[in-house]
């Protein structure tokens, strides 16, 4: 569910997010912080996923306390959990439902990416599963294995509908040209991560002048030098400079009349980015590059997007390393939860980059394995068994969890689910976008879930709990005590109550 988060620093959130949710909480609970490392690693590995560890994680250890309260060891707790965590991993590929053939196919990405983006800004899920599988497409090297999120820059405009948002084959920066010239096309780019112009000095000297000649004298040697520099990058073929410093305004002056246009990043992770986009080389000095230290773009022009001025280098059907998904949205809220879907998607397609497996969503994977760990766990013999019939339960509280978001009623919607996957139909899933409960074939709805992410959800969720459970004594460390420092208040010694 959506909730209201406000930081430490009084700056608010409003997401779904379960990795936003837990980064921007203070936890001082030991067993708290070790669910939120568990859910930051889930983000970092797979990008997706973070709800179900959590999720599992917590029902995994409430479940345990019934069974700590009953007089059950935890030796055996631990013993079954590991088993059902073990069995759950090997019937997890028998789920396949779909295997992706080609990811970089547009059609064939947006259809496994649908889901995964629709979890976090539902409705929009159709057209920014799209914008994503054809941005991620551009971008897929012929060794789809080498596939790396950054190579896909998200630009968040405000402004207009989550509509107008569309891909462009190159970057797009918001700033300003600095100078009088605004498009330049098949553009010769010089990167500098320098200030353009003289560097100051470092320390504070003293400069003694004998005769006003020599004052003069001063300040033209400098410009000389000035325009010496920006004649020689002129001429070396460049016509654009791109700066990560400051720009001086008589470099700006020389730089109008040899017509470069000028552009200014703020970011130093942004001109890096723009560098392995047009293959230029970042240099340190406000030297003349040469030939092979420049970049190439087919088109770069400054243009205005809603109200704010931006910068495009567009490469228009040339080969781009890099592509930009340009975000637009009425508000910095639904921008930001724009941002967090689709960062979730570009890091499941570089899991689907190596592993094509597809399994069920909407619950169906959790109740399927729920069901066949019952049985496994109805037929052991040993006291691993609770532990095994506790897991199976501890998995149900996925789909129950989905269907009371969705609004529907939970029991009612669990009876129909389990009996459907208890008749041999493991791709039923929970219908989310209906009043009534309900059931519905999840493979043929293009509901799915990547394999990589239930595989390793499943193992750090299980892992977490059964640490958790090996804990015999939580001892954190604090500030000792004694007596408070002395104030304004006459009565400091006192407690509130004695003075009552």
């Amino acid at each position: 569910m959506l909730k209201l988060v406000v930081n430490h620093l009084g700056k608010s959130f409003h997401t779904s997010h379960a990795a936003t949710i837990l980064r921007e909480l203070e936890l001082e609970n030991p067993v708290a912080c070790l669910l939120r490392s568990a859910a930051e690693t889930q983000e970092e590995e797979t990008g997706d996923g973070t709800n179900f560890v959590v999720l599992l994680a917590g029902a995994l250890l409430d479940n345990a306390e019934k069974l700590l309260r009953s007089g059950l060891p935890m030796v055996h707790i631990r013993a079954g959990y590991q088993m059902a965590c073990k069995e759950a991993l090997r019937l997890l590929p028998g789920l396949t439902c779909h295997v992706l053939k080609n990811p970089g196919d547009v059609e064939e990405a947006r259809w496994a990416l649908q889901a995964v983006v629709g979890s976090k800004v539902f409705g929009y899920q159709a057209l920014l599963s799209k914008l994503l599988a054809k941005a991620c497409a551009l971008v897929l090297p012929p060794d789809r294995t080498a596939f790396s999120p950054d190579l896909i820059r998200l630009c968040k405009i405000p402004g207009g509908g989550v509509a107008d948002s569309c891909v462009l084959e190159g970057v797009v920066v918001c700033t300003e040209a600095e100078g009088v010239f605004r498009r330049v096309e098949r553009a010769r780019i010089a990167a500098y991560c320098c200030s353009f112009g003289p560097s100051g000095l470092e320390a504070k000297n003293t400069i003694t002048f004998q005769s006003a000649a020599e004052l003069k004298g001063y300040g033209g040697g400098e410009e000389q030098w000035l325009e010496q520099r920006v004649l020689a990058i002129a001429k070396a073929g460049v016509n654009l400079v791109v700066v990560g410093g400051q720009v001086d305004a008589r470099a700006l002056f020389y730089a109008n009349r040899c017509r470069l246009m000028v552009v200014r990043l703020a970011s130093r992770s942004e001109l890096q980015r723009l560098c392995k986009a047009v293959g230029a080389t970042l240099l340190l000095s406000m030297a003349p590059p040469s030939p092979e230290e420049i970049g190439h773009c087919r088109r770069v022009y400054m243009s205005e997007i809603g109200s704010t001025s931006v910068v495009v280098f567009s490469q228009d059907g040339a080969t781009c390393p890099l592509a930009t998904i340009v975000l637009r949205g009425a508000t910095a809220d639904m921008l930001q939860c724009l941002e967090e879907a689709l960062r979730d998607g570009i890091s499941v397609f570089n899991a689907l980059c190596s592993d094509t497996r597809l399994l069920p969503g909407a619950g169906a994977t959790e109740m399927a394995l729920s069901v066949r760990l019952h049985t496994l766990g109805m037929y052991f013999p040993g006291p691993e068994h609770y532990g095994i019939l506790e897991f199976a339960q501890a998995l149900k509280t996925l789909p129950a969890t989905l269907a009371e978001n969705a609004g529907l009623p939970v029991n009612e919607v669990m009876a129909k689910i389990e009996m459907q996957h208890q008749l041999g139909a493991q791709n039923a899933g929970i219908r989310v976008a209906a009043e009534e409960a309900g059931t519905v074939d999840v493979a043929r709805e293009g509901l799915l879930d990547p394999f990589l992410v239930k595989h390793r959800g499943l193992a750090l969720a299980t892992q977490v709990a059964v640490t958790l459970l090996g804990v015999s004594n939580i001892m954190v460390a604090k500030k000792s005590g004694g007596p408070k420092p002395r104030g304004e208040d006459p009565n400091w010694d006192k407690e509130p109550d004695a003075l009552d």
